[in-house]
């Protein structure tokens, strides 16, 4: 048996300008995070015995006998990009819900890419999960969308990652102490709204308005740096401002980012003492990050008490092999 976990991860600057319609023209750059919350793939290799060959289980369960039958275009998609022909039992498991902005599908294609290639005996970088991730989600599978997830995914940590122009990507780790990460978390509140769907509809508007948003994205890119000089020197105060400017302009790039629930959270949180926020992920659903001063927190929580706090912890490691026996790739 193989077991793969990869990290969820909240998105702070830049989100939109890591789409490849912008960043190959224009470049493009996010600052982002991973989170201790994670998706955990596992593998079993199945006797010949089975009358199917391979098995998943995810929210459902498909006994199929080709990786070519499989419903489920991301599992189905990877076994067959790695070309994998011996039996399998596939099981997901998450800490968190799916659908809801913090790149689960990223996370999922991102340990299951890892779990094969361990399956078959083979290390891999992380930028070729990276990239074989975005290979099977925007290629293969057709799912619109930027190229930060797979990154995250795969590399871990508070990062900035540099996109374009062209295909060229840079990941850069801050170089943050412990202390000032968890000053960072002390920051941070997390609201779940209590919907998982897809934001494909979303992401489809946003990319035929890559045009038109191409002010607002150059703006949006331009926070990152600021953000990062604010981290290094512990501002948290600009932190707050600059993601109140950033969801200001996020919510121009596509009809349904934003909904009258969400703005009203977001409103009810600002007048709790509240600097800024966003939503997180393509829009409409999931999750609101508050950014607040800790002295703050208990109004805020008063004021969202109908919603579901997660607590966030700040995490380092992307996507590994945290079980691997030793029929695994035998």
């Amino acid at each position: 048996m193989i077991i793969a976990r990869a990290p969820f991860r909240i998105s702070f600057f830049g989100g939109g300008t890591d789409f490849p319609e912008f960043y190959r023209e224009h470049g493009g750059e996010v600052l982002a995070a991973t989170i201790h919350a994670y998706t955990y793939i596992s593998l079993h290799r199945l006797s010949p015995l089975f009358t199917y060959r391979f098995r998943a289980s995810y929210s459902r369960t498909e006994l199929v006998r080709d990786p070519a039958e499989f419903q489920h275009p991301l599992i189905r998609e990877c076994l067959r990009m790695l070309d994998v022909r011996d039996g399998l039992e596939i099981v997901h498991v998450a800490d968190l819900p799916g659908r809801t902005g913090l790149g689960s599908s990223s996370a999922f294609t991102v340990a299951l890419l890892h779990a094969l290639h361990a399956f078959r005996g083979e290390t891999v970088h992380p930028e070729d999960l990276a990239r074989e991730a975005i290979e099977v989600e925007r290629h293969r599978v057709g799912d619109v969308g930027g190229h930060q997830d797979q990154y995250l995914a795969a590399y871990g940590g508070i990062v900035r990652i540099e996109f374009g122009p062209g295909d060229r990507v840079s990941v850069i780790r801050l170089p943050l102490r412990r202390a000032a990460v968890e000053e960072l978390e002390r920051h941070i509140l997390l609201f779940y709204l209590g919907r998982e769907e897809s934001a494909q509809a979303i992401l489809n508007e946003q990319v035929h308005r890559t045009r038109h948003n191409r002010t607002a994205l150059r703006q949006l890119r331009a926070l990152v740096p600021q953000a990062v000089r604010a981290l290094e020197t512990h501002d948290w105060t600009a932190i707050g401002q600059l993601l109140h400017e950033g969801w200001s302009l996020k919510k121009s790039l596509a009809r349904g980012i934003s909904t009258c629930e969400i703005d009203d959270v977001y409103a009810t949180a600002r007048r709790a003492g509240a600097l800024g926020g966003k939503l997180l992920g393509a829009g409409g659903r999931g999750f609101v990050l508050v950014w607040a001063p800790p002295e703050r927190h208990r109004a805020i929580r008063r004021a969202l008490h109908r919603l579901r706090e997660v607590h966030v912890r700040l995490g380092s490691e992307g996507s590994r092999i945290i079980f691997q026996d030793d029929m695994a790739s035998s």
